[in-house]
């Protein structure tokens, strides 16, 4: 099996972080496509203990460090084992356990290992490296920067998967979005097709009217083909809705606002735009959202 039928799940050791096994336990459509690897890359020692281990001055501390990497190796296999029985308990088989130990740092390790192509990447926005006050921690950050192709899954505490908001635009990403998201759904989700006219009430630089009926005429096209995709792939008409939004001056601000509004807890966006730019891996809306959003978890394809 390449990795194009394995999802990736990171995992940092913490309680946060078994969010995401939580988050996909209840994708079975998703889960049964793929084997679920769970990966985690771990620090050899701390640099206290590194300082020691070069230079240990007795026997007493060779032995408390050799204590501490053995307490350490344990708690870290009982964790790892302990998040593959829970997804093994609602009848997840296919389950690899990989532990690495750091070579280059947390984030480029992790980018190696996903240079080829897994169908997706699973984390949570914050681990034990969290910081007050920031939504995504700096490892998630790194890696949303960096992965260029394949999707990530960024999961919220509590985020549910069953109700997502697709944002959309039209782009060839925006399509690409639809596509991923009705590969790994199914007839028990609903999605929401939203895009987002953007406008200012300035009358002297205001979008004319014109403009945005033409661009209505135009989405209204493109969610048809979007539908089609969707009902293709299996979800059920009825289980689509549409809406285009006018006269906001934040495309990620709005989405916010209506998946909150229509209790979706899942966003889906694709990595770029219509306003792409060749310079960044991620468009300025994928950005926003993921750093605005708290409550939500957020797919970035």
């Amino acid at each position: 099996m390449n990795n194009q039928n394995k999802l990736l799940v990171l995992l940092d050791g913490s309680e946060r972080a078994l969010d995401a096994i939580r988050y996909i336990a209840s994708m079975k459509n998703l889960t049964s496509m793929s084997v679920v690897v769970l990966y985690n890359v771990y620090a050899h020692l701390p640099q206290g203990y590194l300082d020691m281990e070069r230079q240990p001055e007795t026997h007493e501390e060779k032995t408390r460090i050799d204590s501490w990497r053995n307490l350490q190796e344990t708690g870290r296999m009982q964790y790892m084992k302990r998040a593959e029985k829970m997804l093994k308990d609602v009848g997840i088989a296919d389950v690899e356990i990989q532990v690495r130990k750091i070579v280059r740092g947390v984030a480029r390790d992790i980018l190696a290992e996903i240079h080829e192509e897994y169908l997706a990447v699973v984390m949570t926005k914050r681990g034990m490296g969290l910081l007050a006050g920031l939504p995504v921690g700096s490892v998630a950050n790194k890696l949303l920067q960096n992965i260029s192709v394949t999707p990530v899954i960024l999961v919220a505490e509590g985020a549910d998967p069953k109700r997502l908001l697709l944002g959309v635009d039209g782009s060839e990403n925006s399509m690409r979005a639809v596509s991923f998201a009705g590969k790994v759904l199914d007839s028990g989700h609903t999605i929401e097709l939203v895009h987002v006219i953007r406008n200012t009430p300035d009358p002297d630089i205001m979008m004319p009217q014109t403009d945005i009926e033409r661009i209505k005429t135009d989405m209204e096209a493109t969610f048809e083909k979007m539908r089609e995709e969707l009902i293709k792939k299996g979800i059920p008409a009825e289980n689509i809705s549409q809406e285009i939004i006018e006269g906001e001056s934040s495309r990620a601000g709005a989405l916010l606002l209506a998946a909150g509004r229509n209790g979706c807890g899942t966003i889906v966006i694709g990595r770029k735009g219509l306003s792409m730019t060749r310079d960044f891996s991620m468009g300025r809306v994928s950005t926003k959202i993921t750093q605005m959003s708290s409550n939500h978890a957020v797919w970035i394809v």
